[in-house]
């Protein structure tokens, strides 16, 4: 007899196979968890750091804020994210408009602070740090005890293996795999709660609240689905396979009538992308945010519907792309200042205003719209 056929003569897989590699991963991962167990991770530091930075930021800028010096701003952002500690810098005046920015925008690693000249608001100051320079560094010791841990998982499978009974000769469960779903492209409706900043947190809660059901009432009409982001606003996953470039425009614009004429007291711009969703908008029932932060860049998305004007149709190039040609005429390209920094290599164009028959057709669904929540 071989020593491969001696080796599965004598360790064959019984029912007490699965409870002792079980046993060995647990004592593997509690090994790992006493290793690693309260391993510092810098987050103190960031947000010690990070205060800090845009107290003084705020104090030192304050006046620049307050009399809208975008150059000298655009400077001192710009030298500050040359820094490896700072990922990004924001300055918005006291009415949440952007004054100048830098480097990238992430809310998990972002802090804010006032400026005030003589107790009178000026603006405030959004810092956003890079993690990766604050982690700490990892001892080899470690590594090395972490790597003998998991050597030591299959020796005692082994010996766990080994006392156990003698074969287990019944048929093995053949799982058939599900089918993978298949990714959908969908089109993208950021909306931005632009004064967020002049509003209560409750205020804000009931802006959001009520752009959702608004957001929800334009789904019905062109298929897909509402997400909320928090305080933020939210966001229209549209199916592209249900509606065209066309219709993701009259989205925008309907959704924006409906909130005009809702009367709630959230301001709101809103801009136009495509995503690759991982289901069709139209057929799932919720989106969790960090899915939709895996599709798209929704920080970037809501800093450029901050720049579009109110009641009017922002898109990237792709949804231009998407419309005919006779269509692409209402549009006319869209250009701001800071947009270099923002998308150095986007194109977006804005559609200000409909032709009549086509306004028309926006006027007549919301009336349907806000008859019939009226109504109810």
């Amino acid at each position: 007899m071989g020593p491969l056929k001696r080796f599965r003569t004598k360790f064959r897989a019984s029912r007490v196979t699965l409870p002792a590699a079980v046993v060995a991963t647990a004592i593997c991962a509690a090994s790992l968890f006493a290793i690693w167990f309260e391993r510092p991770n810098g987050q103190q530091e960031i947000e010690r750091y990070g205060h800090a930075l845009a107290t003084t930021l705020a104090d030192t800028t304050a006046a620049a804020l307050f009399e809208e010096r975008r150059i000298t701003l655009t400077v001192i952002a710009n030298r500050l994210t040359e820094l490896d500690e700072i990922a990004g810098v924001a300055f918005f005046d006291q009415a949440d408009e952007l004054m100048a920015m830098s480097g990238v925008q992430q809310a998990q690693t972002s802090f804010q602070a006032q400026a005030t000249i003589d107790d009178t608001p000026s603006g405030y100051v959004q810092v956003t740090l890079n993690r990766a320079a604050f982690a700490p560094p990892i001892p080899w010791a470690l590594w090395l005890l972490s790597l003998l841990a998991i050597l030591l998982t299959p020796p005692l499978t082994v010996m766990a293996i080994q006392f156990t009974a003698r074969g287990n000769r019944s048929l093995p469960i053949v799982s058939v795999p599900s089918e993978p779903t298949q990714d959908q492209p969908a089109y993208l409706l950021t909306i931005k709660l632009h004064n967020q900043r002049s509003l209560s947190r409750r205020e804000q809660t009931q802006a959001i609240e009520d752009a959702l059901a608004m957001g929800q009432e334009v789904c019905a009409l062109y298929p897909g689905l509402a997400v909320s982001l928090q305080e933020r606003g939210l966001t229209l996953v549209i199916s592209k396979a249900e509606a065209s470039g066309l219709k993701a425009v009259y989205a925008s614009l309907l959704v924006q009538r409906l909130l005009r004429e809702y009367e709630t007291q959230g301001e709101f711009r809103c801009m136009l992308s495509t995503v690759i969703s991982p289901s069709d908008p139209a057929e799932a029932t919720f989106i969790r945010t960090e899915a939709l932060e895996e599709m798209t860049n929704v920080e970037l998305n809501l800093t450029i519907a901050s720049l579009a004007k109110a009641n009017t149709a922002l898109m990237d190039a792709e949804i231009f792309a998407d419309l005919s040609e006779e269509q692409r005429q209402w549009a006319k390209p869209f250009h701001h200042p800071i947009l270099e920094d923002l998308a150095p290599d986007g194109v977006f164009f804005c559609i200000e205003a409909l032709p009549e028959q086509e306004q028309a057709l926006i006027t007549e669904q919301a009336q349907v719209v806000l008859g019939f929540n009226l109504a109810t």
